[in-house]
């Protein structure tokens, strides 16, 4: 027996994976966190309408968001560590 979805469950999921997708490339980055609050949103949408349908659309998006923490986190650290850049 499946869950039920609602309509925007299935594009929330898929802008999600391609949040995920775009965060791994420092350089899709801004795109990564455009399309991964797009996500967010819809899948919350979704999850209002059909009772936790949407849980790996919002761990998805979580992901989506840690992936870009961990970049962010990175170059604030090589700003702050090397003389030579600040």
């Amino acid at each position: 027996m499946s869950l039920p979805r609602s309509a925007a469950s299935t594009p929330a999921f898929w802008l999600a994976l391609t949040a995920c997708m775009c965060n791994l490339l420092v350089v899709l980055l801004p795109i990564g966190l455009l399309l991964g609050l797009i996500a967010l949103i819809l899948g919350l949408i979704g999850s209002a309408r059909a009772s936790g349908a949407n849980a790996p659309t919002l761990i998805l998006t979580g992901v989506s968001f840690l992936i870009a923490l961990v970049w962010g986190l990175s170059v604030a650290a090589m700003f702050a560590i090397d003389p030579t850049l600040s």
